[in-house]
């Protein structure tokens, strides 16, 4: 839990491979935006 889209990326790099990211998500306006932008911080570390 406490994923968000600022520690998305750090928590993948430690070795995280699944993210629980509840209020993250629903306490935002857009579950799409929140969850793309998500995405993106994974991606951006595979490159």
């Amino acid at each position: 839990g406490g994923i968000k889209v600022d520690n998305i990326r750090r928590v993948a790099d430690a070795g995280a491979d699944t993210f629980v990211a509840g209020s993250a998500i629903f306490n935002a306006p857009d579950y799409r935006r929140v969850i793309d932008t998500m995405r993106a911080e994974l991606a951006e570390g595979q490159r």
